[in-house]
C-alpha cells in the first residue's frame, strides 16, 4: 500500500530521474564536487517551489535544467558579490547606531542621574 500522494510520487519521479543530468550539468559549471552537490539539492528545492507553474507544453528536463542554470548563476553573483569586498572592509563599516553596550550605559546613567535628582 503506498501512502505518498500523487505530488509527492511525481516530484520524487523528478528527482530520480534528473538528479544526476542536473549534478552533472552545474559540476559543468563549478568544477567542485561539494558545492556541485549544493547546488543540486537547492536546485530541486526550487523545482519543488516552482512545480505548480510548470507549463507541461515544455519538457520536463529543459525546465529542470532551467532552474539548475539559474540557481548556479544567483550562487556565482553572490560569491562575486562577496569577493569584490574583503571582510575587512565589512569589519570597517561605522554603524551610526549605538551598541547595545552604549544603550545600556546610556540607560544607567540616565538610571542614575534620576536617582539622585529624587534624593
Amino acid at each position: 500500500m503506498n501512502h505518498y500522494s500523487d505530488e509527492e510520487q511525481r516530484i520524487a519521479q523528478i528527482y530520480d530521474r534528473y538528479y544526476l543530468d542536473v549534478y552533472r550539468f552545474i559540476m559543468c559549471f563549478t568544477g567542485h564536487k561539494s558545492e556541485a552537490e549544493d547546488l543540486t539539492q537547492e536546485t530541486f528545492i526550487q523545482v519543488l517551489k516552482s512545480l505548480p507553474t510548470y507549463n507541461s507544453s515544455y519538457p520536463l528536463k529543459s525546465w529542470v535544467l532551467s532552474i539548475a542554470k539559474h540557481v548556479t548563476i544567483d550562487q556565482h553573483r553572490r560569491r562575486k558579490f562577496y569577493h569584490l569586498f574583503k571582510d575587512s572592509y565589512f569589519q570597517q563599516l561605522i554603524s551610526s547606531e549605538r551598541s547595545p553596550s552604549q544603550w545600556m550605559e546610556i540607560k544607567t546613567e540616565r538610571q542614575m542621574v534620576r536617582e539622585l535628582y529624587l534624593k
